[in-house]
């Protein structure tokens, strides 16, 4: 008798876990398109773009890495605008390169492109050694050769992160 209840109540709770994870997955914010822009290029005293034309392709494909997508036209869309690209803060970076700061906003869109109402900041940086961290920045450590690839990995993870925060049925989420 006690194997049989203890046959039962594993079987109830392994039916309760499979259950709550397929109703996880479908409240799963899906993603039916992802693109990235930069105002930055914009920017007469930026030339990060310059030195990075594909960074905008490579988020978009770290940020597609990382969210569920979905091929129903009636998903959400999310639109990055890169803002700024900057070592140590200022935007005209050096011939070596080197940039340690990634800013931009996320925007989720309806499939017409307009607004959703849902939209957060992404702010990364990259410090090595004992450098001060700005404020609202999150930040990675990376050797001095990883920089590029720790900030657009980071910038994508905070990316996908902050959907989580969104709420399908409506209205942002607080973290």
């Amino acid at each position: 008798m006690l194997t049989t209840i203890k046959k039962l109540a594993l079987a109830a709770g392994v039916s309760t876990i499979a259950l709550t994870s397929a109703a996880q997955a479908q409240d799963e914010l899906r993603i039916s398109e992802i693109a990235v822009e930069s105002s930055v290029a914009a920017a007469a005293d930026s030339n990060g773009l310059e030195f990075y034309p594909d960074l905008a392709e490579d988020i978009r494909a770290e940020v597609a890495e990382r969210v569920a997508l979905s091929s129903d036209g009636a998903d959400p869309q999310i639109r990055i605008d890169l803002r700024k690209i900057a070592l140590n803060g200022a935007t005209m970076l050096p011939e070596s390169r080197e940039f340690n700061q990634l800013e931009g906003v996320v925007d989720i869109t309806n499939p017409t492109g307009e607004n959703a109402g849902y939209s957060f900041p992404v702010k990364v940086t990259a410090e090595s050694g004992d450098g001060i961290v700005p404020e609202g920045y999150v930040t990675v450590p990376p050797s001095d050769q990883e920089f590029y690839v720790a900030l657009v990995s980071t910038f994508a993870d905070v990316v996908a992160e902050g959907l989580k925060n969104v709420n399908t049925a409506g209205g942002k989420v607080d973290p």
